[in-house]
C-alpha cells in the first residue's frame, strides 16, 4: 500500500510539472497581446491546456495553474500589484476548475467521440471563461483609473480570448491523448497530413502580407471541412492549430481581411472568427464520427447477429431493480420462445429444466447479493442448466454474464449459448475415462503416470491392493520414495537412472525386486516410457510393471532341470562312448583268436583225410561259423570307427556297373541256394564316382544280402543301376516280408531289427543297414527305403554324385548268366528322375 501511495503521488507530481510548464509557456506567450496592462489578452491559449489538464489529470492539479499564471506575471514583468495578479490567477484557475466539474459532471468523453461532448465543452468553455473575465475585469477595475468604465469592454475581451483558447487548444489535447487508441491506417494519416497542411498554408496566405486586404478570411473553411470530414476531431483540432495561429500572428501585425478596421474591432472580429471556425469545425467533425462509428456499429451488430445465429449464442439483459429484461432473438429461440418473445425473471426459471432449477436461482441470488454488498464494480455470474422446448427438445446452456450498479439500478447483462454438444462430448469423454479406469483397475499389472520430476499423478488400482496401501500413500510422491521400493536402494537407484534416461525420450526396461504387503519381495518386469506432445516434447512418464516372480521360478527351475539333463546327457554319452570303446576293445581281441582259427582250421581241412567225413563236416562248420563270427567282429569296428570319426577312405574313380557286377556273383550261391529269382538291370552311363571301391562293394553287397536274407524261398530281388540327372541311383528292391510303418524310420539305426527277440528267425546285430548309411554319407550321398508295409517286400535306393558328367560312351557288362543270375543290360538314352 505505501508502494503504491508512492507511486500515485510521483504521477500527481509529474502530472503536476508537465501541466505548470505548459501552462506557463502558453500563457507568456498570449500576453504577448495583451491589451490592458498586461491583463487581458484577445488571445489565451493557455486556459485550454488549463481545462484539458485538470479534466485529465484530475481537479487536485489546480495548484499547477495557479503557480503557472503566477510565474508568466512574474516574467513579463507587469505594473500590477501583487494581489490584483493574485486575484486574476486565482480567477483563471476557478475557471479551469469550473469547466473541468461541468465536464466530469456531464460524463464527457475525453476523445470527444458524441456530439453531446462537443455540446458540453462549447458550453463550459463559454462559462467557465467568463468566470476568469469576471475575476480579471474586476481586479482591473480596482487598480486603474477609470478601470470600471472600461470593466464591461475588458470583461468582453477578456471572456472571448479565454473562449478562443479553448475551443482551439483543449479539443486538441483531449482528442490525441493518450489514453486512446492511436493507429490508423495510412490513408487516414495522409488525409491528415495533407488537410493539415492545406489548412495552414491557405490561413498562411488569407492573412499573411503578400495577400490583398480582401474579405477572404472564410477561404479557410473548405480545407477545415476536409480535416473535419476525413480525420474527424483529430484532423479537426490538427488543422485548426496551425490556421488559428496563422490568423492570431497576421492579424495582430496588421495583415489579412481584418487589418482595415479598427483595432478594437480587429481583435473582436478575430476572436469570432477562430471561435466561431473552431467551433463548427468541431461540430462538423463528432458529427462525421458519430456517422461513421454508427455505420460501424451496425455493420458490427449485423456481424455479431451473423456470429449468434452461426455460433447459437444469444443476448440478454435484465434490469434487476425494474424487473425489465430483453432478449435477442437468439436467446429467444435457444429457450424455445418465438424471436419476438417477451421474458421476465418467472417465466426464464420455467424455461430450465426442473432438476436444474434450484442451482440456476442459487447462482442468480449470488451474484445480486455479491452485487448489492460489494460496492459498483462489475460482478460476475456464470451458470450451466438445461432447458425444455415445448416439442421435449432438451438443450444444455451457458448463460454468463455481469452485474454492475448504475446509480440506484442493478443490471445485469450476459449471453447465453448452446453448449449441448460439449456437454455430450464431456459425457462420452467421462464414460470413456470412466471405461478406461475400470480397465485398467482390473488389470493385475502396475500403470501409472508421473511428471517429468518423478512425482506420482496417477496409478491404477492392483498395485495399491498388492501392497495393502492407498492411492493417498502414494499421489503427490517421488516414485522412488513410495512403499514398493522402501528399503530397497538398489531399486532406487536404478530406478533414478531410469528416470533420466526416459526424460531423454528413451524407453527403459529392466527387471527390478519391489515389496509387497507382509514385506513379501516379488521380481517386477518394469518398463519406464515417455509421454509426449503433438510437438515430440516429453510431457509425462508412464512406467508398468508385470509381476513376474513365478515366471522367474519357473526358468530357475526349468534351468535347474536343463542342467541336471545336460548333466544325464553327458553321462549317457561317455556310456555310450565307453560301450563304443569296449566294443572295438572286445572286437580286437576277438578278431586275433578268430584269425588264428580260421587259419588253423583250413590247414586241417587240406590235411584231413577225405575218409573221415564227420572231421571233414566238423572241420567245414568251424570254418563257416568263426567267418560268421568274423563278420560280427568286422560290423563292429566299423561303427566304433564310424562312432569315433576314425574311418578311412581310399578314394578313387570308381565304375558302379563292375562293382554291381561283383557283388552279385558274390551273392548269387546264396540266392541260388534258397531259389530266389535275383535280377540285374543296368544302363549304361558316362561318368564314375569318386568313392572306395571296398566300401562301395561293402553297401551294394549288405544290401543284396540283406534283400536275399529277408526274402522268402522262391521270391525275387531286383538291382537296378541308372543315372538321375548327375547322380547314380543304385535300386535293390525285394519281395521279402517287408516293413512295418511303425519301424521305417528306424531302419537304418544301429542294432535296431524289427524283431528283436531272442526266438527270433533272422540273427545279426542289427549292423548292416546303419554301416550302409555312414558309408553312403561318407561319399556325399543318400539312401533311403521305402515299403508297403508288411509282407509287401522292400527297396532300398541309394544315389551317389557322378565324378564327370561330360564324360560320353558306357562300359558294357559282362554276361553273368553262367553264374546263375538273370542280367540284362539295357541301351536307353532317356533318363528317370527320382
Amino acid at each position: 500500500m505505501a508502494r503504491s501511495g508512492k507511486a500515485d503521488g510521483s504521477r500527481t507530481l509529474g502530472s503536476a510539472a508537465m501541466l505548470f510548464t505548459s501552462y506557463f509557456i502558453l500563457a507568456d506567450w498570449g500576453l504577448q497581446w495583451a491589451t490592458v496592462r498586461g491583463a487581458g489578452s484577445p488571445v489565451f491559449p493557455a486556459a485550454g491546456v488549463a481545462l484539458a489538464g485538470l479534466l485529465l489529470g484530475g481537479l487536485r492539479l489546480w495548484p499547477a495553474v495557479f503557480a503557472g499564471r503566477m510565474a508568466a506575471f512574474l516574467v513579463d514583468g507587469r505594473s500590477l500589484p501583487l494581489w490584483a495578479q493574485c486575484v486574476i490567477a486565482a480567477g483563471n484557475t476557478i475557471a479551469a476548475v469550473c469547466g473541468a466539474w461541468i465536464l466530469t459532471r456531464a460524463r464527457v468523453r475525453p476523445a470527444l467521440t458524441r456530439l453531446r461532448d462537443v455540446r458540453a465543452l462549447i458550453g463550459a468553455c463559454l462559462v467557465s471563461s467568463a468566470v476568469g473575465a469576471t475575476f480579471g475585469s474586476a481586479a482591473l477595475g480596482s487598480v486603474l483609473v477609470q478601470g470600471f468604465g472600461l470593466a464591461p469592454l475588458v470583461w468582453l475581451n477578456w471572456w472571448a480570448g479565454n473562449v478562443m483558447g479553448m475551443l482551439v487548444v483543449t479539443p486538441l489535447v483531449l482528442s490525441w491523448t493518450p489514453g486512446e487508441p492511436i493507429g490508423q491506417p495510412f490513408r487516414w494519416w495522409m488525409h491528415l497530413l495533407l488537410s493539415t497542411v492545406t489548412a495552414g498554408g491557405v490561413a498562411w496566405l488569407i492573412f499573411g502580407p503578400h495577400m490583398p486586404r480582401l474579405p477572404l478570411a472564410w477561404l479557410i473553411f473548405p480545407a477545415l471541412m476536409w480535416a473535419a470530414l476525413a480525420g474527424g476531431v483529430r484532423g479537426a483540432t490538427a488543422a485548426m492549430l496551425p490556421s488559428a495561429s496563422a490568423a492570431v500572428w497576421g492579424t495582430t501585425a496588421g495583415y489579412g481581411p481584418f487589418a482595415p478596421v479598427a483595432e478594437h474591432l480587429r481583435l473582436v472580429m478575430l476572436q469570432q472568427f477562430v471561435a466561431v471556425a473552431a467551433a463548427s469545425t468541431l461540430v462538423l467533425a463528432v458529427v462525421v464520427d458519430e456517422r461513421r462509428r454508427s455505420e460501424l456499429l451496425r455493420e458490427n451488430e449485423e456481424r455479431l447477429r451473423l456470429a449468434s445465429r452461426a455460433g447459437r449464442t444469444g443476448v440478454w439483459t435484465w434490469n434487476l431493480t425494474t424487473g425489465r429484461a430483453f432478449w435477442t432473438p437468439e436467446a429467444c429461440e435457444l429457450y424455445g420462445h418465438g424471436s419476438g418473445c417477451t421474458v421476465d425473471y418467472e417465466r426464464w426459471i420455467e424455461s430450465v429444466h426442473p432438476d436444474d432449477r434450484e442451482q440456476a436461482r442459487r447462482k442468480v441470488r449470488e451474484a445480486m447479493e455479491q452485487a448489492r454488498s460489494g460496492g459498483s464494480g462489475p460482478h460476475s455470474y456464470k451458470s450451466e442448466y438445461r432447458v425444455i422446448h415445448a416439442d421435449g427438445t432438451t438443450l444444455w446452456l451457458e448463460s454468463s454474464g455481469a452485474i454492475e450498479r448504475k446509480g440506484d439500478e442493478l443490471v445485469m447483462l450476459g449471453v447465453v449459448r448452446d453448449i449441448t454438444e460439449r456437454k455430450l462430448a464431456e459425457a462420452a469423454l467421462h464414460e470413456s475415462e470412466a471405461h478406461i479406469r475400470r480397465v485398467l483397475d482390473n488389470l493385475f499389472a502396475f500403470v501409472g503416470v508421473l511428471d517429468l520430476e518423478g512425482t506420482v499423478l496417477q496409478c491404477n488400482r492392483a498395485p495399491l491392493e498388492a501392497a495393502n496401501i492407498t492411492a493417498v500413500d502414494v499421489l503427490g510422491k517421488k516414485f522412488w520414495d513410495c512403499y514398493w521400493w522402501s528399503g530397497l536402494p538398489e531399486a532406487q537407484a536404478r530406478l533414478h537412472d531410469a528416470m533420466d534416461r526416459a526424460r531423454r525420450g528413451e524407453v527403459v526396461r529392466f527387471d527390478v525386486t519391489a515389496r509387497m504387503a507382509g514385506n513379501s519381495l516379488i521380481c517386477v518386469d518394469f518398463q519406464l516410457a515417455p509421454l509426449r506432445d503433438d510437438e515430440g516434447r516429453v510431457t509425462h512418464l508412464l512406467p508398468s510393471g508385470m509381476d513376474i516372480t513365478a515366471r522367474k521360478r519357473a526358468e530357475n527351475e526349468r534351468e535347474r532341470l536343463l542342467e541336471s539333463e545336460r548333466a544325464a546327457r553327458a553321462e549317457v554319452e561317455r556310456a555310450s562312448r565307453l560301450k563304443d570303446e569296449f566294443l572295438s576293445t572286445v572286437s580286437h581281441e576277438l578278431r586275433t583268436p578268430l584269425t588264428v582259427i580260421l587259419g588253423w582250421s583250413q590247414v586241417l581241412r587240406r590235411r584231413a583225410n577225405g575218409k573221415d567225413e564227420d572231421l571233414h563236416k566238423g572241420l567245414a562248420v568251424i570254418d563257416r561259423n568263426a567267418r560268421v563270427l568274423s563278420q560280427l567282429i568286422e560290423d563292429l569296428l566299423d561303427m566304433g570307427r564310424f562312432s569315433t570319426g576314425k574311418t578311412r577312405l581310399e578314394v578313387q574313380s570308381v565304375d558302379l556297373h563292375d562293382v554291381v557286377a561283383l557283388v552279385l556273383s558274390s551273392v548269387a550261391p546264396s540266392a541260388a541256394a534258397k531259389h530266389i529269382e535275383l535280377e540285374s538291370i543296368t544302363r549304361p552311363f558316362p561318368g564314375k564316382v569318386r568313392g572306395d571301391l571296398n566300401r562301395l562293394q561293402q553297401v551294394i553287397w549288405n544290401l543284396v544280402s540283406n534283400a536275399v536274407k529277408f526274402t522268402p524261398s522262391g521270391g525275387r530281388v531286383e538291382v537296378t543301376l541308372d543315372r538321375i540327372d548327375d547322380l547314380a541311383e543304385i535300386t535293390v528292391s525285394d519281395t521279402g516280408q517287408g516293413i512295418t510303418p511303425e519301424f521305417l524310420p528306424h531302419v537304418f539305426e544301429r542294432f535296431r531289427q524289427a524283431d528283436g527277440s531272442t526266438t527270433r528267425e533272422h540273427g545279426g546285430l542289427g549292423l548292416g543297414l546303419a554301416i550302409v548309411k555312414n558309408l553312403v554319407e561318407l561319399h556325399g550321398g543318400t539312401v533311403r527305403v521305402t515299403s508297403d508295409g508288411e509282407g509287401k517286400g522292400a527297396t532300398f535306393i541309394v544315389r551317389l554324385p557322378i565324378e564327370d558328367a561330360r564324360a560320353s560312351g558306357g562300359t558294357e557288362v559282362d554276361d553273368v548268366s553262367n553264374l546263375g543270375i538273370a542280367a540284362r543290360a539295357v541301351n536307353d538314352s532317356t533318363r528317370r528322375t527320382g
